[in-house]
């Protein structure tokens, strides 16, 4: 006997004690009914529903043969015909799917964020989505001809989509963000080029992205650390820059003589360190101390900048003195000219806090990025010893240790982010208390919803660190990616 005939034989057998087990079946429905009496019709409906059931199964059993039936020979097309309820999940997601291609370009632009490197949260995101929509179309292509089954298995694909919309709105809005912060790193990279380079700069170019800084932290948004390799100067300088101008036009709100000029202090912190392209980039790429003869070139840099500065504005004195004198120290141990006290105007004492703090807040070839928290103290410290203007030193406290943005890490292990921070307060805990939204419960799961908690408010919740950022991304990618 061959193989075949052996299956054919216990295929037969199989199918024989169905058909006695189904009769054996079919006598305990009627013996059940008799016994039931009235509720005997409440048994034949039950029995209708668990047969509608098992077609239903069966149908979808088959649809889901036919996706994974990819190597079979030539596909078949089913179902036959499509009901109009299929059609629109169809259209749905192939609208989907042409909103989701044009984003895969501009998912991992260079030198935004110290926190991406390594990868960004967002490719995988993306590439699940993507995933998530290809399979759901799939889906409908292999429906079952019943029309009800169609019904029933649009109910859960509607879900999908509704699900895949908002993760595509997810990467929109996060893709939008970071090309415009990639657009704003090459227009500065670009006008400070041309400006170091002795070309024609037009200074309404530098007063309108000034005045975009203003208006986003007049929002609160978050502060964005920026950074990209010395060996890319240009690009260097300007991440540089912007991130000293965002902090600038989040601190000077609070000085009583500097506030009514805020555009113009956002304006001086996006052109005061353009003497840095003038110092060979193998001195700003050094991963270790440098040696007298590169300190020198590097100490250099504020001058040559002031100079550039007035070509730009020649009637803005004030702007170019700033850039000149925004690594003098109070005690009189900065340079270029080791100006003391009140040699040094407000505008460079406020320069030279809000470069202090950024610096220590990003990555440089000789050490990494350090946490906020420790960042403030340190330029705190700084003031306290005299070299840094104190007034100016205290508003850094304004940010909190955690800036908004921040992603922490609270005493019980659950993860947050920072939404807000207390603007007028002056107790000492306060900057330790921001405004937070919890992600994840102490377990690292994602919470159905993000929880906000006033922590100046609230004594049961503390931050006891910020999240380092491979964490961040670890915590946050999956559920938060805009947020990691």
């Amino acid at each position: 006997m061959t193989e075949t005939q052996t299956l054919l034989g216990k295929i037969a057998a199989l199918r024989q004690r169905l058909e006695q087990a189904q009769g054996l079946a079919n006598e305990a429905g009627s013996a059940a009914a008799a016994l039931a009496g009235d509720d005997g019709a409440r048994l034949e409906v039950l029995r209708h529903k668990a047969s509608a059931g098992t077609e239903y199964d069966v149908l979808v059993d088959a649809s889901l043969r036919q996706l994974g039936d990819t190597d079979a020979g030539p596909a078949k097309v089913f179902p036959t015909q499509l009901t109009g309820r299929a059609r629109r999940v169809i259209e749905r997601g192939r609208e989907l799917l042409a909103q989701l291609r044009p984003l895969a370009d501009h998912l991992d632009p260079e030198g935004v964020s110290p926190q991406q490197a390594g990868g960004s949260p967002l490719d995988r995101f993306y590439s699940d989505t993507a995933a998530m929509t290809e399979s759901m179309l799939r889906m409908v292509q292999a429906f079952p001809n019943a029309p009800s089954a169609q019904l029933k298995l649009c109910d859960g694909l509607e879900a999908i989509l509704h699900v895949v919309a908002q993760r595509v709105a997810i990467l929109a809005g996060s893709v939008a963000r970071r090309r415009q912060w990639a657009e704003r790193i090459d227009t500065l990279a670009g006008l400070l080029s041309a400006l170091a380079n002795g070309e024609a700069t037009d200074v309404a170019a530098f007063t309108a992205l000034a005045e975009a800084l203003t208006a986003e932290a007049q929002e609160t948004l978050p502060l964005r650390f920026l950074y990209a390799s010395p060996d890319a100067p240009a690009r260097c300088v300007a991440c540089h820059s912007l991130t000293v101008a965002q902090v600038v036009a989040r601190v000077v709100r609070q000085d009583p003589e500097l506030r009514h000029r805020t555009p113009e202090a956002v304006l001086a912190a996006l052109v005061f360190d353009i003497g840095m392209l003038r110092v060979p980039p193998m001195v700003l790429a050094q991963p270790g101390p440098l040696d007298d003869g590169g300190r020198r070139i590097l100490e250099t840099h504020p001058r040559v900048g002031a100079e550039l500065v007035r070509q730009l504005l020649p009637d803005a004195g004030w702007l170019a003195d700033a850039a000149a004198a925004h690594h003098e120290r109070l005690d009189g141990t900065g340079y270029p000219a080791g100006l003391r006290e009140m040699q040094v105007s407000a505008l460079a004492r406020l320069l030279a806090v809000c470069d202090t703090y950024a610096a220590l807040c990003c990555p440089r070839p000789h050490r990494p990025a350090r946490e906020t928290r420790t960042a403030l103290t340190d330029t705190l410290l700084l003031a306290e010893s005299g070299a840094l203007d104190k007034g100016h030193a205290e508003r850094l406290l304004q940010l909190s240790f955690y800036p908004v943005g921040s992603a922490v890490e609270m005493a019980d292990g659950s993860a947050c982010v920072v939404v807000a921070t207390h603007v007028g307060r002056r107790d000492l805990n306060t900057p330790a208390r921001p405004v937070v939204a919890l992600l994840t419960d102490p377990q690292g799961q994602p919470l159905a919803a993000p929880t906000h908690v006033d922590l100046a408010q609230c004594d049961s919740h503390s931050i006891v660190r910020a999240l380092p950022s491979a964490e961040r991304r670890e915590l946050l990618g999956m559920h938060y990616p805009e947020w990691a």
